[in-house]
């Protein structure tokens, strides 16, 4: 143990650094992924988003500082309620979406959904208890002082870490933004798309709407359009519906782009004669893809509110 300021300072577990520095990182980049939500100006869900989003982690940041290098039990221990609560709300999502994708018949989604949600649950938990764990030893520590062991005085140390903290902060912020796809973009390239396309698939015009509403269109031959749908359009759950291409008897109408935001001109929706279609709806949610055969041009339409 070493002096600090008259009191004994408690000796700090490989276990709890590790923890700190695992949670502290994480907070930053959710930190950052908050502020960046607010550079989608034109998307009020994603401004609210980030309104929403950046409380938890920079107070769950600030505590968890607090707890661990300036000795303050409280924080060390309101650290580790916020970190339980992050591992239930991981376990329980992560439930939820196993039984949903049991139920409804998917392929479970490993990489992309069930390791990360079991990543943060557990790592939620191991540093909940560690946290708690070391708010009562401050406790223990504090009453045998008679006096607080928390650090009144910031070392130059910890400056230099704080504003290192912070341009990292900083450079991933102004990376997430100037990476942020644009509203809407017409005849671009598919590498200039903001979602996954056939890699045949040229001269793509989209718009991003409110909420998740998303509509594009580009050129690809029929059998294209076909394997691409059948790989999986829309969402795991349009997925699991299992709906096939069908031909289109009666012409059948999609809405387009355009339809989304009034800087584009355009007629809104198009109605196809002779093509292929496909068609998945569900209470609030769907997802609509069609292929003109007279313009080897496909288009889509989802929306999940």
């Amino acid at each position: 143990m070493s002096n600090v300021e008259g009191l004994l300072e408690p000796k700090r577990s490989v276990w709890l650094f590790v923890c700190s520095v695992i949670v502290l990182a994480a907070c930053l980049v959710s930190i950052s992924l908050a502020l960046a939500a607010f550079a989608v100006t034109w998307d009020p869900c994603s401004i609210m988003g980030g309104v929403l989003m950046l409380p938890p982690p920079l107070a769950l940041a600030v505590q968890q500082y607090r707890g661990t290098f300036r000795f303050n039990a409280k924080a060390a221990s309101v650290s580790a309620v916020l970190l339980f609560l992050v591992c239930g709300l991981a376990f329980a999502a992560l439930a939820t979406t196993l039984v949903d994708l049991v139920f409804s018949g998917v392929r479970i989604p490993w990489l992309s959904l069930f390791l990360p949600l079991l990543v943060i649950g557990t790592l939620g938990g191991v540093s909940a208890s560690v946290n708690l764990a070391w708010s009562r030893h401050l406790e223990r520590a504090t009453n045998a002082d008679g006096a607080s062991l928390e650090r009144t005085q910031y070392t130059m140390r910890e400056l230099l870490v704080a504003v290192a903290a912070i341009a990292c902060m900083t450079t991933l912020v102004i990376y997430l933004v100037r990476s942020t796809p644009p509203r809407f973009a017409e005849n671009v390239s598919r590498d200039e798309a903001p979602f996954g396309l056939p890699a045949e698939a040229t001269e793509v015009s989209f718009c991003q709407g409110f909420r998740g509403t998303i509509a594009y269109e580009f050129t690809i031959d029929e059998s294209g359009f076909v394997v691409w749908v059948e790989s999986g359009i829309g969402s795991l759950e349009s997925a699991s519906a299992n709906v096939s291409v069908q031909p289109i008897t009666t012409p059948y109408s999609v809405r387009r782009y355009d339809a989304l935001t009034a800087k584009v001109t355009g007629a809104g929706a198009i109605t196809i004669t002779d093509g292929l279609y496909y068609e998945w709806s569900k209470e609030d949610r769907g997802v609509y893809a069609a292929f003109d055969r007279t313009t080897n041009r496909a288009y889509y339409y989802a929306h999940f509110h």
